[in-house]
């Protein structure tokens, strides 16, 4: 049993598991948008909480991030098919790559929604023990 905590005391840590930052955290989000968007033309129902862009009219609205980052003056950006709404993804991220502000931006919301999320946890948490 000894030897057993010393290999998890000697394992442990504190800081972020994977290693990854903001930035490639929000990438790999676009891309899993951009595969929602081929799995949508293909039929498939998924929920509409988990997607960045919506059937408006004939075409589509898309916001980039969950709130909806700002790029080049605007939130919203439309596309005619899910193939535009593609195109749209992939041309913010390569915006975002090379805009520093805009990354900067990115990690700040990172780091304030993990913040709050922290605080809610800790909340439930708190809440259990009584």
């Amino acid at each position: 049993m000894a030897n057993a905590l010393e290999v998890l005391k000697s394992a442990a840590t504190t800081s972020p598991v994977g290693g990854r930052n903001p930035l490639e955290i929000f990438n790999s989000k676009i891309d899993t948008q951009i595969a929602y968007a081929g799995q949508v033309k293909d039929g498939k129902q998924i929920s509409s909480r988990s997607l960045w862009f919506r059937k408006d009219g004939a075409g589509y609205v898309v916001r980039i991030g969950r709130n909806g980052f700002e790029i080049a003056g605007s939130k919203l950006f439309k596309a005619a098919d899910l193939d535009a709404v593609a195109e749209v993804l992939k041309a913010a991220k390569d915006v975002i790559n090379s805009d520093k502000e805009l990354q900067d931006k990115i990690a700040v919301h990172s780091m304030e929604r993990s913040e709050r999320l922290k605080v809610g946890r800790a909340k439930s948490k708190k809440a259990k023990t009584k």
